[in-house]
Order: structure tokens, then C-alpha cells, then sequence
């Protein structure tokens, strides 16, 4: 990330450490513009079904079972990297409408929900497992799903970015995904500021209200 603009981030940076502050950066692909990044080898990418979710759930893989009723009922679908048995990452794609538990920054106020359109994949809850890193396993795991989402009718993919993850960002822009908008959310005690973008973005997305607004608005 350049000089200045992590100069420019330093107020939220500082911002952060004491007041629940999350500028949200969202991202958007065709499946065919994505980079085409194979597995290394050793390496095999597939689609998880419940009962592949099921026998890898614990604390060390940030899974448990109401995972796999997102998979049951046909809200997400999970792709996997494997290491014969082993889990090396994960990456799920939501459909439909995304309630904001499927995306946030980990605090409830910040959590956004989104409204898609049927050709429009949501990417979220992706995890590569220490041992795997710095193999590009995230982009693998795009490429894979880029082969097989369009038998789900998915032809594009959106993702959001905490604006100072420097790691995500490099991944992403690097696979092929650009900018499509901003939102924000900054709150101090009863005081809070945010901002959305423009109604709708990408060919059709919407989002609804951070949960931190909503409970301003019952508030006031």
C-alpha cells in the first residue's frame, strides 16, 4: 500500500483502537476476467458437500455445524483446497440475498446485509490455513469456483475488503477484481456516521443498513 495513502488512513487506523470504525471496500469480477491460478501440485480443489464440512469442523478450521446449513439450504456454496485428507483453505460463495452475518468485521454493529442479483456470487469466510500460506491457494480457490459456479447460473463475483488489509487487497486486485464501491460505518458512544454506496452498484447489488445504523434509527 502506498506511503500516502496509509498516511491518509491514519486517523481511521487511530480511530479504530477506540470506537467501532469500519470502512468497507467492495470488489467486483467477471468470472471470465479472473486470473487462471491451478493448485500447486499435491493440491486438489473440490466442492464441499454438508458431510465434507461435517468432518473438518473444529476451532483451528473457524467451522461448526450451522456452516453446513448453509449449505443445505442452498444459501452458500464452499470450496475447498485438499491436501489428500487435510484441509489447506476454504472459500465460500453466498446466493441470493446475504444476511449480515455473512459479512462483517467481526463486530455485530458492523455487520451489512446485500441483495444480489441472480448472476451475482457473493465471496466471503475465506481461510487459508497457516501451514498453506503463500501459495496463492486463495486465487485457486477463485479459479475453481470460476469453473464451476456457471452451472449455478453465476457469471459475476463480488467481495468486500476491510480498506486497511493490505494482504487482501494485493490478492484480489491481482486476481482481477476492481473496485465498485464504499461503505462506512464509525461509531462513538450515541454518535454515529455512515455511508453507502450508490443504489444500486455492479449490475443490480444493493445493500441494506450496517446493524449499528439500524440501532441508531430505533434509538432515535
Amino acid at each position: 500500500m502506498p506511503f500516502l495513502t496509509r498516511l491518509k488512513q491514519l486517523p481511521y487506523r487511530v480511530m479504530r483502537r477506540f470506537a467501532i470504525a469500519n470502512q468497507t471496500l467492495f470488489f467486483g469480477c467477471e468470472l471470465v476476467s479472473l486470473s487462471g491460478v491451478p493448485c500447486p501440485e499435491g493440491l486438489t480443489a473440490v466442492q464441499w458437500s454438508e458431510n465434507d464440512l461435517l468432518q473438518h469442523q473444529g476451532e483451528e478450521h473457524y467451522l461448526d455445524e450451522s456452516h453446513a446449513t448453509w449449505l443445505g439450504d442452498g444459501r452458500a456454496i464452499c470450496f475447498a483446497v485438499m491436501d489428500e485428507e487435510k484441509l489447506a483453505g476454504f472459500a465460500w460463495i453466498a446466493l441470493g440475498d446475504v444476511p449480515g452475518e455473512m459479512n462483517h468485521d467481526g463486530h455485530p454493529d458492523t455487520q451489512l446485509p446485500l441483495f444480489l442479483p441472480d448472476d451475482t456470487g457473493f465471496v466471503f469466510h475465506v481461510f487459508i490455513l497457516p501451514a498453506y500460506r503463500g501459495q496463492r491457494l486463495y486465487a485457486a480457490l477463485m479459479s475453481y469456483a470460476a469453473e464451476q459456479l456457471p452451472d449455478h447460473g453465476v457469471g459475476k463475483l463480488l467481495l468486500t475488503t476491510e480498506c486497511t488489509n493490505r494482504s487482501a487487497l494485493r490478492s484480489v486486485n491481482r486476481m482481477g477484481f476492481r473496485e465498485v464501491g464504499r461503505a462506512w460505518l464509525i461509531k462513538v458512544g450515541p454518535i454515529c456516521s455512515v455511508g453507502y454506496p450508490e443504489q444500486p452498484f455492479f449490475g443490480g447489488v444493493r445493500t441494506g443498513a450496517y446493524v449499528g445504523d439500524l440501532h441508531e434509527r430505533i434509538n432515535d
